[in-house]
C-alpha cells in the first residue's frame, strides 16, 4: 500500500512529503470485512507534493508568564533525569508563540484557553514549533482532546526541530497507534510504530516525551509506550504536530505545553552495530527428515483447502497450485489437511504471474483453523511480515521492508517453526525471526494475498515439510 500523506508546517509553510500511514489489516478468506483496527506499515516514501503559502500571522509577545508545576519523572527514569530550567510554559491562555492559519486545508487558532489545530484534508499532517526553545537534552508535557473526526490520526509532540526536514516526531493516534518518527535530511524512518493496548485513550491524553542524549522516550498517560534510540538530530526546537489518515476533518486541541531542559548522563549509549553472520537455514538433507511433500503435479491430490469465490480462486495448474485474488485486502491460507506438527520446516517454490509487485507470499504453521495460525509472507514490494492470527485477530510480530529485492518474479520460500521461534527465509536469506508461544503444534500450508492492487495470480510448486531428526 502506497498512500501519501503531506506534511504542512505552520509556521514555515514548506512541503514535506511522507507515508506513515498504517498497512490495513488483511481480513480472512472469506472476505469478511476487514477489521476496524490497522496494523503498521514501515515508511514509504512518496513524491514531493507542492503546497500552496499561506500568510502567517506574527505572535503576540505574552506579558505575564503563568507557574507551571515541574513534570513528574517516571519511575523507570529517577536517578537517570531531573528536571532543570524551564523552557517553555504555554497555556494558549494569551496570544504568545503560536501563530494561526485558515488555510481550506488545515488550520490552527486560539480558543478558550487551548491551541485547536485542524486537518480537512485526507493523509495531511501540521506542524508548528516554538521558536523559543534552542536545546539538545528536553523533557516535554502536554495535554491533547479530539474535538472531532476520526480516531485515527496522529497527534503530540515534536523536539530537536532544525528545519521542516530535519525533526523528530513523537505521537499518538487515539485508535491506540504509537509511533515514533524521524525525519532527517527530508527523509523519514519510523523509529516505532504500534498498537499499544489500553494505553490511549480515544478522547484525551496527557503526552511526556524524553528527548535525552540518544534517547527518544514517549510516555502515554503515565504509562510508557515507546523507547529508541536514534543520534542523527542533536539540538533544536519544540513544538506540536497532528495529522488525519483516510479520513478528513479531524480537530485537536493541545494545552499545558510545557518543556524542561533535562538533566542528567546523557552520554550516548548506542554502540556500533556488530557484523552478523550470514544466517542459514538447517540443512534439509542432513538436519532433518522429509516427512511429507507434494510437486502439484497430480490434480486433487491431498486435501489442501480449495477457494472458489468471486474474490479468490485456488486450483492445480499447470503443475502447480495456483491463486487468483481480484479482491483487495484478501488473505488466503491453504492447509494440507492432513498434517498435525509441533517442530517443523517447511519450503516451496513460488512464482508471479503478472506485474503486481504489492502482493503477499508465503507460508502458514501451526495452523489450527482459519481463525488461528502464524503465518509468514512477503511481497514482491520487499515488505515482510510474520502475523500472528488467534481468535481471527490478527497481530504483527514482525513487519518491515527488507534490505533487499524481492521483485523477482520466482523465489523459494522457507520458514522454520521450532520451539517459540519463528523464521522466514526466502532464497536462503533470513529475512525476520521473531519469538511466540501462543501455538505450539498444528498443520501447514501455503499463504497468498493481496493489498491494494489487483489481480494478483501466484503459482506455488514443490511444497516440501521437514521434521528434526
Amino acid at each position: 500500500m502506497n498512500k501519501k500523506r503531506f506534511l504542512i508546517s505552520i509556521v514555515m509553510m514548506l512541503a514535506l512529503s511522507a507515508c506513515s500511514l498504517p498497512r490495513l489489516v488483511k481480513n480472512d478468506p472469506t472476505a469478511t470485512p476487514k477489521p476496524s483496527q490497522p496494523t503498521t506499515q514501515p515508511t514509504r516514501q512518496a513524491e514531493p507534493t507542492a503546497a500552496v503559502p499561506t500568510a502567517t500571522i506574527p505572535p503576540v509577545p505574552t506579558d505575564t508568564p503563568i507557574e507551571a508545576s515541574l513534570p513528574v519523572i517516571p519511575a523507570a527514569l529517577v536517578g537517570s533525569v531531573s528536571v532543570g530550567e524551564s523552557l517553555l510554559n504555554e497555556t494558549f491562555d494569551q496570544k504568545g508563540l503560536w501563530n494561526t492559519s485558515n488555510d481550506p486545508e488545515y488550520g490552527a487558532e486560539l480558543v478558550d484557553g487551548v491551541y485547536r489545530m485542524k486537518v480537512n484534508t485526507a493523509n495531511w499532517m501540521v506542524w508548528s514549533e516554538s521558536s523559543k526553545v534552542a536545546s539538545d537534552n528536553i523533557i516535554m508535557d502536554l495535554d491533547t482532546e479530539l474535538i472531532s473526526g476520526s480516531v485515527k490520526n496522529t497527534q503530540g509532540m515534536i523536539c530537536r526541530y532544525l528545519d521542516d526536514e530535519n525533526f523528530y516526531m513523537l505521537t499518538v493516534g487515539n485508535d491506540g497507534w504509537v509511533e515514533i518518527m524521524k525525519i532527517y535530511q527530508g527523509e523519514q524512518t519510523q523509529l516505532f510504530g504500534e498498537f499499544v493496548d489500553a494505553l490511549v485513550d480515544p478522547v484525551r491524553n496527557h503526552l511526556q516525551g524524553f528527548c535525552i542524549g540518544d534517547r527518544l522516550i514517549l510516555y502515554v498517560n503515565g504509562k510508557l509506550g515507546a523507547e529508541v534510540q536514534d543520534s542523527d538530530l542533536t539540538f533544536g526546537d519544540a513544538g506540536l504536530i497532528m495529522g488525519s489518515y483516510d479520513e478528513p476533518q479531524v480537530t485537536v486541541d493541545f494545552d499545558n505545553f510545557t518543556v524542561y531542559e533535562a538533566v542528567g548522563d546523557f552520554t550516548t549509549s548506542l554502540t556500533p552495530e556488530p557484523v552478523e553472520e550470514e544466517v542459514l537455514l538447517p540443512d534439509l538433507g542432513n538436519d532433518l527428515k522429509e516427512s511429507y511433500s507434494d510437486d502439484f503435479d497430480t490434480p486433487n491430490k491431498g486435501h489442501w483447502t480449495i477457494f472458489n469465490e468471486s474474490e479468490v480462486v485456488s486450483e492445480w495448474r499447470n503443475g502447480r497450485f495456483a491463486f487468483d485474488i481480484n479482491e483487495t485486502l484478501i488473505t488466503a491460507a491453504s492447509p494440507t489437511n492432513d498434517l498435525y506438527l509441533k517442530d517443523v520446516i517447511v519450503q516451496v517454490d513460488v512464482y508471479r504471474i503478472g506485474d503486481v509487485l504489492e502482493n503477499d507470499m508465503g507460508l502458514v504453521c501451526r495452523y489450527q483453523d482459519q481463525d488461528n495460525y502464524y503465518s509468514l509472507s512477503f511481497g514482491n514490494d520487499n515488505y515482510v511480515t510474520i502475523y500472528k492470527n488467534v481468535a481471527g485477530t490478527w497481530t504483527p510480530l514482525f513487519n518491515e521492508f527488507a534490505d533487499a529485492d524481492l521483485s523477482a518474479d520466482y523465489h523459494k520460500v522457507a520458514i522454520s517453526c521450532i520451539g517459540t521461534e519463528l523464521s522466514l527465509y526466502v532464497d536462503d536469506q533470513l529475512l525476520a525471526r521473531v519469538n511466540d508461544s501462543d501455538f505450539s503444534t498444528g498443520d501447514v500450508g501455503i499463504l497468498a494475498g493481496t493489498y491494494e492492487d489487483t489481480p494478483v495470480v501466484l503459482e506455488f510448486d514443490n511444497f516440501m515439510v521437514y521434521m528434526p531428526n
